[in-house]
């Protein structure tokens, strides 16, 4: 079993690029943090995540921080 608490990469294991993943357990470490349990090996959710950092979702997350420093 893996688990991540990077919220945008357990929306993306839930992807179909991502191996539509589902979420198996939640822990929730204190409001807004959280441990999500897939149900993969740890060298297969390691090869998702290297294919997440060159996906388009990385590239919007990175894309939309910055428009929001914009407003600052």
């Amino acid at each position: 079993m893996y688990f991540t608490v990077n919220y945008l990469l357990a929306a993306y294991f839930q992807t179909k690029e991502g191996g539509a993943h589902k979420i198996v357990r939640v822990d929730k470490v204190r409001p807004g943090k959280a441990k999500f349990y897939f149900d993969i090996e740890k060298e297969k959710a390691e090869e998702i995540q290297l294919r997440f950092h060159n996906s388009c979702c990385a590239e919007f997350e990175a894309l939309r921080k910055s428009s929001i420093e914009l407003c600052y």
